[in-house]
């Protein structure tokens, strides 16, 4: 590793979980097991029924964390807490059925070093029901990043940015939060929000395997309309001509994925 003693920071890792019992350990093997070692991992249990605690606690680490909440109140709460307990400078993000590559924390924090940024996201690799995968950013919007086109980017097609792929400071994300209303593209949300006042650097590596289950959020389509329509009706910092490239973009989305006219 080349970072100077000067560099070294505690990074904080955050896990919202919800019945996620008979996968969770996984995920968190995954974080167990990278290069850098300077880490803590806050689980937060977003009021789980089922063996979520028991399989946790079988994981015998000083690492680990384990905060829980009495009743569900949705994965942006839970990493709002989790951001309001932990300690160090970046935080990093991650789902409890999603795998992290061993060196996802070292090259970010590297990456962060070399370009002076507050955010870092790496590509992932979305892995559907086991049977299809595919990376985000693709190809053309890599190029974009490259050119340095990010924010034209995110407006006009969409989010590329997901919260499992996020290295970012701590008094940024403080500053901006999750919010808990939106049903889903709540990191959508989150770096639209940001993303004026705070600079961003790009991992090329595929760092983070996330995969998507039968009964995630991301899979409903009534929370995504319903997350499109409060995106469309809140305020973002943006002037007339980003403004109308991002309602363009939504609209299509509806119409898209909706049929709607």
């Amino acid at each position: 590793m080349i970072f100077s003693s000067s560099n070294l920071n505690l990074f904080p890792f955050i896990i919202p979980t919800f019945n996620r019992g008979n996968i969770i350990n996984n995920s968190i093997k995954s974080v167990l097991n990278q290069t850098y070692k300077n880490f803590e991992i806050i689980v937060v249990d977003d009021g789980s029924t089922d063996n979520t605690k028991e399989e946790i606690n079988k994981i015998k680490n000083h690492k680990i964390r384990y905060l829980k909440l009495k009743k569900n109140s949705g994965g942006s709460n839970a990493r709002n807490i989790g951001i309001k307990h932990s300690h160090g400078q970046y935080i990093s993000f991650q789902d409890s059925d999603d795998i992290f590559y061993p060196d996802k924390l070292e090259k970010q924090i590297q990456n962060i070093i070399n370009q002076n940024s507050d955010l870092d996201f790496c590509k992932i690799n979305i892995i559907l029901n086991r049977t299809f995968n595919y990376f985000i950013p693709n190809f053309s919007q890599e190029k974009s990043i490259f050119e340095g086109n990010i924010f034209d980017e995110l407006l006009s097609r969409g989010n590329f940015i997901s919260t499992q792929s996020i290295l970012v400071r701590k008094n940024f994300i403080e500053k901006y939060l999750f919010d808990p209303n939106m049903p889903r593209l709540q990191d959508y949300d989150m770096i639209l929000r940001m993303i004026p006042k705070v600079k961003i650097s790009y991992t090329k590596d595929v760092l983070v395997d996330l995969r998507i289950q039968n009964d995630s959020l991301t899979r409903s389509p009534i929370k995504l309309k319903e997350a499109i329509y409060k995106l469309l009706n809140k305020r973002y910092n943006f002037n007339s001509h980003q403004n109308e490239s991002f309602r363009n973009y939504l609209h299509l989305l509806l119409k898209r994925q909706f049929n709607n006219t």
